[in-house]
């Protein structure tokens, strides 16, 4: 078994912001160490739920634990293009069994963005779990393709800002997110790992 942290890491005083308790209790001698933390919800490797969208959506600590540990799917999309689409996943990943994660590798280009086709074919086939290396899954506030929108509908959460997708197989590895369970907030920090069973670490890679 090998295990592959998928995450970032916050960056102190960037992404987090850390103050150090006052009047530190102390113990054998010693002072325990408490903080006060100021997270932001979009920086290092973060977990979204539908509630980003829809105000009765599902909020990060009512996602069922089926749902954040289970198989995984890692594809590669080398095009020229910048849009990814409902044909390509169908091209790449048109073998994706129901209640996956999929994850998508854009390799250096963090440049692209998906179809609103794209969602609707996520949803058609049951994608659980979904998340890419690129900067943002979208083209932004203004002109967007829509993507998010029926994403959410199908209750498919994300996770952004994974880092060493290079690093995993087609298939045959198990996803485990593990997000802050908060309550009434749809985007949270979270640490995200692959687990490869041994005879995919030999080189049974995309």
């Amino acid at each position: 078994m090998k295990i592959i942290d998928l995450s970032i890491p916050f960056k102190h005083n960037t992404d987090i912001t850390a103050k150090l308790k006052p009047d530190l209790p102390v113990y054998c001698g010693n002072e325990c160490y408490a903080y006060d933390l100021e997270i932001k919800s979009h920086h290092g490797t973060y977990f979204e739920t539908s509630a980003h969208v829809f105000r009765d959506g599902q909020n990060t600590d009512t996602v069922p634990l089926e749902r954040l540990i289970l198989p995984g799917m890692c594809i590669k999309f080398e095009e020229g293009r910048r849009c990814i689409t409902a044909d390509d996943l169908d091209n790449l990943a048109g073998d994706i069994k129901p209640d996956s994660a999929l994850l998508i590798n854009t390799g250096s280009d963090r440049t692209k963005y998906f179809s609103l086709d794209a969602a609707q074919w996520m949803a058609k086939k049951k994608v659980a779990l979904f998340g890419s290396n690129t900067s943002r899954y979208d083209t932004g506030f203004v002109n967007p393709t829509g993507f998010f929108i029926d994403l959410f509908k199908a209750e498919i959460s994300i996770v952004a800002n994974i880092t060493n997708l290079h690093l995993l197989p087609r298939t045959g590895f198990t996803l485990i997110v593990l997000p802050l369970k908060i309550s009434n907030i749809c985007t949270v920090p979270c640490r995200i790992i692959a687990m490869l069973t041994t005879n995919l670490i030999a080189g049974n890679r995309d």
